[in-house]
């Protein structure tokens, strides 16, 4: 129940809420048209600004699915578990719906994608509701924060990226909404532990890494024993292991999948992305993650992320995140210590995992956005006492110039998103591809999520998709053997660097290079026996 607010703290909050409605209503507004103008598709943007190239390769997946050719890339040829599983499901709903149009299968998912966007949104106010109701400003603190979330460039990106990371974010944010009330329940009942194993199973099949929330959910629910006796030790063990098999049972039909068609529990995307890595080789990339997730609108360029002083900033930020998370642990109220402690659990694992033991550092950040909402919370739990510190007649006018400057930074990043929208790391080779290669001829590159959604006949040679390039990484390193063998291939088409590959003798013996453009990032290749165009 929240705390009485005297009639001096009334008179404080009217002026701060009455400012964040309209910062609030605006902020939402850049957000939401940030993520509308690119459907237009002035310019071409609808298929360019959004869709990543692994964003193309779900599509991809998702679009053999409601062709009824099932999981599958490579014109339907290839099997493979290279993805999410519920993302891919709900995407290719929205192929089955439009006949697998392309464009409008892409334009169905970008919807779907706003509706998922908002909804967090709203979730997220009502969580930051929640947890900040015991303080005079809590209220407006939780509406600006979820709609500086909603509109900061790199929620944007994200969560629209035709992969499953907003949708993503919004599971994780329903999860620490029933977990902020739970610590105080008498007794969840098993009709409440089911629900929560079932959303917990839900949260898995969104993205793997979600058994480290499985697991701090867990933990949350036996340790709170430790500050709440009221409810016995045994009772709170009974209640996580329903719950928490529950979540193991919805898991099972996507693991069992995984080991019995493709030998093992993770799928061939996540070991061919391990093969890249060595320990540790991440670590620096945690405290440029925290620093961006917590202000939201100061993204660090990527030619001055190793800069010292860069790092040492995202040290300071990280050291003002534990900071205050100590001190909503000492201070705040029970739903906010129960999220607090489910967040730093989640928090400490994702990054653990991500910065000491996996490869592909370049999807750092979009890996450790789930973290965001929890940070942007953080944030806003400062709000309410820099309005109060406010308050003195020599600092007035701090809230109205910092929210002029959040709108400002708000229109101008995702002004600089849309300017930015028609060009696209991939689409080069695609063109290339479209314009010089029949439809029934094959095509190999090493990064095929893009290439492969616009030409059906494209075999994946990096095994993030394909096991048996997988299989041939492991064994020799590379897949050079195993594409060599692939007879029907009759060009490879990439970025430039692929242009090294005519030094290779047993790859120039049979390939010739036939373009090698750096300034366009595009190097092709055709089989020697092949005809010319």
């Amino acid at each position: 129940m929240a705390a009485p607010v005297s009639t001096e703290q009334q008179g404080r909050t009217e002026p701060a809420c009455r400012g964040a409605l309209p910062v609030a209503a605006l902020l939402f507004t850049v957000g939401f048209v940030a993520r509308v103008a690119p459907l237009l598709d002035v310019g071409g943007r609808m298929l360019r600004q959004f869709p990543t190239e692994d964003g193309y390769l779900m599509l991809t997946i998702a679009r053999n699915i409601a062709l009824g050719k099932g999981m599958s890339v490579s014109d339907g040829l290839q099997p493979t578990n290279g993805t999410q599983p519920l993302g891919a499901l709900l995407w290719a709903a929205m192929f089955w719906l439009v006949g697998g149009d392309r464009e409008h299968g892409v334009l169905g998912v970008l919807i779907l994608q706003l509706a998922f966007s908002c909804a967090a949104a709203l979730l997220l106010y009502a969580l930051g509701q929640r947890l900040l109701r015991e303080q005079p400003f809590g209220t407006s603190a939780a509406l600006v924060v979820s709609a500086a979330w909603f509109a900061s460039p790199l929620t944007v990106v994200h969560s629209m990226n035709c992969l499953e990371t907003g949708l993503y974010s919004l599971v994780v944010v329903l999860v620490a909404l029933v977990f902020a009330e739970s610590p105080r329940a008498e007794s969840w009942g098993s009709r409440r532990c089911l629900g929560v194993g079932a959303l917990l199973g839900l949260a898995f099949w969104t993205r793997n890494d979600a058994v480290f929330l499985v697991l701090a959910a867990c933990l949350l629910h036996v340790g709170w024993a430790l500050r709440d006796p009221a409810k016995p030790l045994v009772t709170r063990i009974g209640e996580t292991l329903l719950f928490g098999a529950t979540s193991v049972a919805i898991a099972a039909p996507w693991l069992v999948f995984n080991h019995v068609r493709f030998g093992g529990i993770v799928p061939v995307s996540g070991r061919s992305e391990a093969l890249e890595g060595s320990f540790a080789a991440n670590l620096w990339r945690i405290p440029i993650a925290v620093f961006e997730y917590t202000t939201l609108y100061l993204p660090i360029p990527n030619a001055i992320e190793r800069a010292p002083w860069v790092l040492a900033v995202g040290g300071v930020a990280c050291i003002a995140v534990t900071a205050v998370a100590a001190r909503v642990f000492r201070t705040g109220s029970t739903g906010a210590r129960a999220v607090a402690c489910l967040a730093a659990t989640f928090g400490l694992c994702l990054l653990s995992f991500y910065g000491l033991s996996f490869g592909a550092g370049y999807f750092f950040s979009r890996y450790t956005f789930p973290l965001s909402p929890f940070l942007a919370l953080l944030s806003g739990a400062l709000l309410p006492r820099f309005w109060e510190a406010a308050g003195s007649r020599a600092w007035k006018w701090t809230p109205p110039a910092s929210a002029i400057l959040l709108c400002a930074l708000a229109i101008g990043l995702n002004a600089r998103l849309y300017w930015n929208g028609t060009s696209h790391m991939h689409f080069q080779v695609v063109d290339w591809v479209q314009e010089h290669v029949a439809n029934d001829s094959w095509v190999a590159a090493p990064q095929t999520g893009t290439l492969g959604f616009f030409h059906d006949r494209t075999i994946n040679l990096d095994g993030k998709v394909n096991p048996a390039a997988l299989a041939a990484r492991l064994a020799d390193g590379n897949a050079t053997r195993y594409f060599l063998e692939q007879r029907q291939i009759e060009y490879l088409a990439d970025w430039e660097g692929i242009a090294i590959w005519a030094k290779v003798p047993r790859i120039a013996a049979q390939f010739e290079l036939v373009v090698d453009d750096p300034a366009r990032n595009l190097a092709v290749f055709r089989r020697r026996d092949h005809a010319s165009n």
